[in-house]
């Protein structure tokens, strides 16, 4: 049975005769879905790169009635689809925004700059803490995602979140990190909306 999963960071441990042995998402297939704690499981004893005993060949078994129905699970896709392409919408009106003060309020051009690296070097983390995730290796903090994005990397955050599928699914961090977007943009509109009265 599979006794613990963090599905978050891509591993937990079967429980086979009270002993629990370490399993990571690899060895489960792709095709069959994820894996929740209670699943039972059906495995074989292996090892990993550093020679540490592990599950490999992992697969999900089910008792006849308690086997699960995948179409379960279709409905919400259209939904969380919808979602996504709102997430990317606000990246885009934030563009656009950006752009309009640039060119219609003086805003520095630099300002395009900024956000831009910053929110590269925000994907960039996404993309290597995912990788550090399925791969069971040192973790960057929530805290550091999320400061990023206050400081301006939020665009490239929401561009991570939904095209390398990290982060997106937990609510509490989504909603941590939507307020950390909104306070970013509401100081850069006050900002550029006085950005001629300080030029004046």
């Amino acid at each position: 049975m599979l006794a613990e999963w963090n599905d978050e960071r891509g591993f937990g441990f079967v429980e086979a005769g009270g002993r629990r042995t370490f399993v990571h998402i690899s060895a489960f297939d792709a095709a069959a879905g994820r894996p929740q704690s209670g699943d039972f499981v059906e495995f074989a004893m292996g090892a990993d790169a550093d020679g540490r005993p592990c599950a490999v060949a992992a697969t999900r078994v089910y008792p006849l009635q308690s086997a699960p129905a995948p179409v379960r699970h279709r409905p919400s896709s259209h939904r969380r689809g919808d979602i996504e392409w709102v997430a990317i919408g606000i990246v885009v009106a934030f563009a656009a925004y950006v752009a309009l003060a640039i060119h219609a309020l003086g805003v520095t051009p630099w300002v395009a700059v900024f956000y831009s690296a910053i929110s590269l070097v925000t994907f960039a983390v996404y993309v290597a803490d995912k990788r550090a995730a399925l791969h069971g290796e040192w973790r960057t903090s929530e805290r550091t995602l999320q400061l990023a994005s206050l400081a301006g990397g939020w665009p490239g955050a929401v561009l991570a979140q939904q095209f390398v599928r990290h982060k997106n699914r937990k609510p509490s961090f989504q909603l941590t990190f939507w307020f950390a977007a909104s306070a970013n943009v509401v100081v850069f509109v006050v900002v550029t909306m006085g950005w001629p009265r300080l030029l004046g």
